[in-house]
């Protein structure tokens, strides 16, 4: 079961992760922030600089890819264990 556990968490990590529409709708301007909405406003505020903008974005996607690295065997064993008929 822990493969089904480990590729559960991963998802759910991910969808939280990426969640933009539900983190700008609650946005009540506090000091924290989601850094998805972070990278909306800083792309807001510059508009013309699509290095900076495309060099923010692969920072923000770090995490999660190294997540993904990290778990992939467990993924690929739980998806070939529901596979696979004994």
């Amino acid at each position: 079961s822990r493969n089904g556990v480990v590729t559960a968490a991963l998802f759910t990590f991910l969808w939280a992760w990426s969640d933009f529409v539900f983190a700008s709708t609650l946005d009540s301007g506090g000091r924290l922030k989601p850094l998805t909405l972070g990278i909306y406003r800083y792309i807001g505020n510059n508009n013309q600089e699509s290095n900076a903008n495309m060099a923010t974005a692969v920072v923000a996607s770090v995490p999660a890819a190294v997540l993904l690295v990290l778990a992939q065997r467990f993924v690929a064993a739980g998806v070939t264990a529901g596979a696979v008929r004994d």
